[in-house]
C-alpha cells in the first residue's frame, strides 16, 4: 500500500486516528511566506476546534522527513490561518517508527504544542487501527544529582584503598557517569556530622544514667576526604540497579508510591549509594552542596584532584572548575545556588537559563517570577549584551535571621540575587533582597505552625543543611517579603517591583534592608538567637528535646497534691526573653557559670544553661490553668 493509498483509506473515517475528529481536507494546501509552499496530508478539527495536522508516514526512508516536513506545516498554519500554538495539535501517523521514535519524541519533548504518535496498523482486510506510541524520555545532558557520599580517611595509605574500592563499587552496580573529588584539609579535622551522632548518644546515655567511658568525647581525625557525586538517573535506571538485591527492590516498590518525583529520586538515589558493595572508609556521611561549600570555604579543603569518569572524562571542554561549581549547586539544581555568565544573543544559553533559574527559584516563587521577567526585559531591550546572573537563595527559614545575627560575616547568609547587563559597559541591575513587611509572628507561634511547637523539630532541619521547602511562607510570618528592585547604573536612578509593575523608588541597598528588617524585629530576632544559639557549639546543633526531658523530671501527681504555685511570676524569660506565657515549664533556678545568679527560665534554656533541680538548686514549674504549678525540685 502506497503512502497515497493509506492517506486515502484513512480519510473515509479520520476518526479511527482520535474520536471526535472531522477531516477539513486531503492535500491541504498551506501557502508559507519563509519557504516552499507545503502541502498537509490530512487537515482536519478536533472536538474542540483545535487545528488537526495530521502527517502520514509509509515507510522508515520516508519516517525520516517527517519531522523537516512538521516544522513547514505548523509555520505555514500559524502564518496562513493566524493560529497560535495551543490551538495546533499534531498527528505523526505511520506503518513504520525505527527511524521515526527518537527525533519524534525530541519534537514532542521540545515543542509547546499538543504532539501524538499514532502506529498505523493494516491488516489483509484494510480494517486499520492504531496505538499511541509513547514518547521516549530525552537527554537533558549532563546533570549531577544533588545527593552526594563523604568519605572520610585518616591517611593517604586509606585514601588509595578507598579510591580502588569506590571504582570497583560503581562498576559492580553498573554507575558509569561519576566524579570523585579528592579533599585535603590545611591540617586533619573531624567530621560535624559524626560528632552530632557522637553528642547525642552521650547525651542518651547520660539521661538514662549510664556511665560514659573516659575519652569517648574525643573524636577522631581525618587528613582526606573522597567526595563522590554522579550523574542522576531515571527512576528506572535506579530501580534497574536495585534489582541486585531483592529487598531493596521491594522495599522501594513498597515506599515509592507515596512521594513526589523529586523525594522518589533522593530516595533511589540513597537507596542505590547504600546497595552492597559499599566503599571502603574511616567514616561515611550524606553528603549535599551546601556541605560540599562548607568543606571548601569553611574549612579550606584544597582540591588535589577530581577524577572523572564516564561522560565527565570523555567531555575534554568541560573544566574542573565547572564540575566544582555545579557540585557547589550553583546550576541551581538545589534551590539554593545559581551562577552564570550569558549571552544574550545565543538563545540555547538563555533558555537553559530560564529553566535552571525556574528550578533553582521553585521555592521561591516572587523570585522566580521577577527574575524571569528581568530577562524577557534584557532581552528585548539590550539583545546583544552580556549579562552576569548570581543567585543566592539558602531558604534556611528561621535559621535566616539566627545565622545572619550570629555568624561573623552574617550578611553572606542573606538571601540576595543580582543580574547585572553589560551592554558593553555595566548598563542596568536587578537585584533582590528581605525587606520588613507587616507584623510577624512570635517565636512559639512560629514553632507551633511549622513544627508542631518543637524547637528539637526546627533544630532537626540543620542535618541537612537547614533547608527549608516551606521558607516563602515563613519569611513572611517572620515579618518579612521577598523583594525586587532595578538600577539604571548611568542615570543612578533605582526602581522597585510593586504589583507587578516598576514603580520609581529611593536609594536602596540589601544591607540598609537588612538593617531595617533587624531593627524592627529585634525582639522576635534576640528570642531565636536566645533559643538556638545554647544549642549550638561548633556548628553542631543539639536537637535534644527539652520538654521531653522536663516531662521525665515533673511529678504532676505530687505537684497537685502539694499545690505549691510560683507567685508573681515574671513575663518573658530572663535569659532569652521569649513570652512565659507561651511555654509548657518555666525554671527558677540557678544558671550556670554566672556567679550564683538565679534565673526564671524557659524549658530550653533550663537544659542548656540550668544547674540542675532540687532545694537551693532549682524548682520546676508547669503551666496548669493559667498558673505555674511546682512539679519537681
Amino acid at each position: 500500500m502506497s503512502e497515497s493509498e493509506l492517506r486515502d483509506l484513512i480519510a473515509r473515517d479520520v476518526s479511527v486516528l482520535e474520536s471526535g475528529l472531522t477531516l477539513l481536507n486531503k492535500e491541504q494546501y498551506i501557502p508559507n511566506l519563509l519557504g516552499t509552499r507545503s502541502y498537509i496530508d490530512l487537515y482536519a478539527r478536533d472536538r474542540d476546534g483545535h487545528h488537526v495536522l495530521i502527517e502520514l508516514k509509509r515507510s522508515n526512508a520516508a519516517a525520516r522527513d517527517a519531522i523537516h516536513e512538521i516544522h513547514k506545516y505548523v509555520e505555514g498554519v500559524k502564518q496562513h490561518f493566524g493560529a497560535r500554538d495551543d490551538e495546533i495539535r499534531v498527528f505523526v501517523a505511520s506503518t513504520e517508527w525505527k527511524e521515526l521514535t527518537v527525533s519524534f519524541s525530541r519534537f514532542a519533548t521540545d515543542t509547546a504544542m499538543s504532539v501524538t504518535g499514532l502506529q498505523i496498523h493494516v491488516d489483509e482486510v484494510d480494517d486499520i487501527s492504531v496505538t499511541r506510541v509513547p514518547v521516549l524520555p530525552m537527554s537533558q545532558g549532563r546533570f549531577i544529582a544533588p545527593w552526594h557520599d563523604v568519605n572520610w580517611y585518616s591517611d593517604e595509605d586509606g585514601l588509595k584503598k578507598g579510591l580502588a574500592s569506590i571504582d570497583a563499587c560503581c562498576q559492580a552496580k553498573g554507575i558509569v557517569d561519576y566524579i570523585v573529588i579528592v579533599l585535603r584539609p590545611p591540617k586533619p579535622i573531624h567530621s560535624e556530622h559524626q560528632a552530632k551522632m557522637r553528642a547525642s548518644l552521650m547525651q542518651i546515655a547520660t539521661m538514662q544514667g549510664l556511665s560514659v567511658r573516659p575519652g569517648a568525647e574525643v573524636l577522631p581525625t581525618y587528613g582526606y576526604i573522597a567526595y563522590f557525586a554522579m550523574h542522576a538517573l531515571s527512576a528506572s535506571q535506579y530501580m534497574a540497579i536495585l534489582k541486585r538485591d531483592a529487598s531493596a527492590l521491594e522495599e522501594a516498590d513498597n515506599v515509592l508510591g507515596g512521594m513526589d518525583d523529586e523525594e522518589a529520586l533522593q530516595y533511589l538515589n540513597e537507596s542505590v549509594s547504600a546497595l552492597e558493595p559499599r566503599p571502603d572508609n574511616d567514616h561515611y556521611e550524606i553528603g549535599y552542596p551546601a556541605k560540599f561549600s562548607k568543606y571548601l570555604d569553611g574549612d579550606q579543603c584544597n582540591v588535589e584532584v577530581v577524577r572523572r569518569y564516564g561522560m565527565f572524562e570523555r567531555n575534554t571542554l568541560l573544566t574542573d572548575d565547572d564540575i566544582i561549581s555545579e557540585v557547589r549547586g550553583e546550576d541551581g539544581a538545589t534551590g539554593q545556588r545559581f551562577k552564570r555568565t550569558l549571552n544574550v544573543a545565543n538563545r540555547a544559553h538563555m533558555a537553559a537559563a530560564r529553566t535552571d533559574i525556574a528550578r533553582c527559584l521553585d521555592q521561591n516563587p516572587a523570585w522566580k517570577s521577577h527574575v524571569l521577567r528581568a530577562l524577557e526585559d534584557i532581552e528585548r531591550e539590550f539583545p546583544e549584551a552580556d549579562i552576569k546572573v548570581s543567585i543566592f537563595n539558602p531558604a534556611t527559614g528561621i535559621f535566616t535571621p539566627y545565622l545572619v545575627a550570629t555568624r561573623e560575616e552574617g550578611l553572606l547568609f542573606l538571601p540576595t540575587y543580582h543580574v547585572i547587563v553589560h551592554n558593553p559597559e555595566p548598563s542596568r541591575m536587578y537585584f533582590g533582597a528581605l525587606q520588613a513587611n507587616g507584623s510577624a509572628l512570635t517565636f512559639k507561634q512560629l514553632l507551633n505552625k511549622y513544627y508542631d511547637g518543637r524547637l528539637d523539630g526546627l533544630l532537626m532541619t540543620m542535618t541537612w543543611g537547614g533547608y527549608e521547602s516551606r521558607d516563602a511562607d515563613i519569611v513572611e510570618d517572620f515579618g518579612a517579603s521577598y523583594r525586587s528592585f532595578r538600577f539604571e547604573i548611568k542615570e543612578r536612578k533605582f526602581f522597585s517591583f510593586r504589583d507587578d509593575r516598576w514603580r520609581s523608588a529611593d536609594e536602596v541597598h540589601f544591607i540598609g534592608l537588612a538593617n531595617e528588617y533587624f531593627e524592627k524585629n529585634a525582639k522576635l530576632v534576640n528570642v531565636i538567637v536566645g533559643k538556638i544559639a545554647p544549642r549550638e557549639s561548633n556548628g553542631i546543633f543539639d536537637s535534644s528535646s527539652a520538654e521531653l526531658i522536663l516531662d521525665g523530671m515533673a511529678d504532676l501527681t505530687r505537684g497537685l497534691q502539694e499545690q505549691q504555685f510560683f507567685g508573681n511570676p515574671p513575663e518573658e524569660c530572663d535569659i532569652c526573653s521569649c513570652p512565659l506565657s507561651e511555654e509548657k515549664y518555666m525554671v527558677d533556678g540557678a544558671v550556670q557559670s554566672a556567679g550564683g545568679a538565679w534565673a526564671c527560665m524557659c524549658g530550653d534554656c533550663f537544659v542548656t544553661q540550668g544547674k540542675g533541680l532540687g532545694l537551693g538548686v532549682g524548682q520546676l514549674y508547669l503551666r496548669h490553668a493559667d498558673a505555674w504549678l511546682k512539679v519537681a525540685g
